[in-house]
């Protein structure tokens, strides 16, 4: 090789390494990748993916909600919540006032003292509107769907109305003096006196289908032994099925979703959840 060619040669391969070096210091180191998520088992996997409607069998579900629960009283809150208000009545302001004396002295030679002490208090307050449910009730169907699943169960369903009833008349000493009930404590009396749990069941219509909240609460602690959200439907291997006449011939097809079908569903979810 001639020295101008070597020469040349150097040059470019010293120009190369320069620029490797120059490139490396100048590339931001990248960043660690992380390690790779462990495969998850076919049962993991399953059970990540369970769908949010119940998962045992009916005859399971009901034997073993009897096993755990002895006859419980259970009343329905049928579209609507527990309210939070504790009482009909609003109060705007509270004026109080109070006196105080003392008397000392003698009477037939002997020392008297006399105190005495009286107060007093008044409180303006007038009666909220009393609420509606006239259009809060469920269809009759989902009603009975599910009180004969829980009663299936060994529970006893309660009829609130006919809880206050009793409950303000055993408070009546038969002179009907009393001042008109305060309704919301006598609804929480009640419910203290004649039921175990509570049950609320509200319905979202939904843009598909309807959607069903639902909350098991103890009258006995305020715990809440249940809550969750389904849309009534049972388990896709379970659905009824009918045979339907087409111009192609007969053909299977799934029988609609009654909505006794859905009531039971709601009562059959909410006995596999609840836990004394």
């Amino acid at each position: 090789m001639k020295p101008l060619a070597a020469r040349t040669l150097a040059r470019l391969t010293l120009t190369a390494l320069a620029g490797s070096v120059l490139a490396a210091e100048d590339h931001r180191a990248a960043p660690m990748v992380a390690p790779a998520q462990a495969p998850l088992t076919e049962q993991a996997y399953d059970e990540a993916n369970q769908p949010p409607g119940r998962q045992g069998q009916p005859d399971d579900i009901i034997a073993a909600f009897r096993q755990r629960f002895d006859e419980p009283r259970i009343a329905v809150f049928w579209n609507r919540a527990l309210p939070a208000r504790v009482s009909d009545w609003y109060g705007h302001y509270r004026a109080s006032a109070g006196q105080s004396a003392r008397v000392s002295g003698e009477a037939e030679g002997e020392t008297v003292n006399l105190s005495g002490r009286a107060s007093a208090s008044a409180q303006a307050e007038y009666r909220g509107d009393r609420p509606d449910h006239s259009g809060d009730q469920a269809a009759f169907e989902l009603q009975d769907g599910l009180i004969n699943a829980f009663q299936d169960g060994g529970a006893r369903m309660v009829d609130q109305s006919l809880a206050q009833r009793l409950t303000d008349n055993a408070l009546e000493d038969g002179t009907f003096s009393r001042l008109s009930p305060d309704n919301a404590r006598l609804q929480m009396r009640a419910l203290a006196e004649h039921a175990d749990y509570v049950l609320e069941l509200t319905a979202d219509p939904g843009p598909a289908q309807p959607r069903y909240r639902v909350r098991v609460l103890s009258t006995a602690d305020a715990t809440v032994l249940a809550t969750f959200v389904t849309s009534g439907e049972p388990p896709e291997d379970e659905n009824d099925r009918t045979w339907v006449a087409t111009s192609s011939g007969y053909q299977q097809r799934e029988a609609p979703l009654s909505l006794t079908r859905v009531g039971r569903e709601l009562a059959l979810r909410a006995m596999e959840k609840m836990r004394p």
